[in-house]
């Protein structure tokens, strides 16, 4: 599995996706080998199809599955809408499902369950 983090130089929500991503892949009994790219200009940007920071993909595919396809590239912060809410990284739910769709089936449990 490839859990990637992008994120802008200084991005005020960076640490709290960081931190969440690693708490989640624990939650799982996963290594937290996580693959960070500091975004630093539009042409790698685009090349990226990033869509704002932080941004948390895995195995290619960003954990907002609400993200539209075609949409903005670019060196900004980005949000998320957790609870109708906006804020700026995904939610806990958000980044499991995505681990757990990326996971074999027979490892789809937190390692606390029995």
């Amino acid at each position: 599995m490839r859990v990637e983090l992008l994120h802008i130089p200084d991005c005020p929500s960076y640490e709290v996706a960081a931190q969440l991503l690693k708490e989640i892949l624990r939650e799982y009994g996963l290594p937290q080998h996580i693959s960070e790219v500091s975004v630093t200009d539009f042409a790698q940007a685009e090349a990226l199809a990033f869509p704002g920071s932080p941004t948390i993909r895995v195995d290619g595919k960003d954990v907002d599955s609400a993200l539209p396809e075609q949409g903005y590239r670019g060196l900004s912060c980005r949000t998320y809408i957790v609870d109708g809410k906006r804020q700026g990284f995904p939610s806990h739910a958000m980044i499991s499902l995505a681990i757990r769709l990326a996971l074999p089936a027979d490892r789809t449990k937190f390692r606390e369950d029995p």
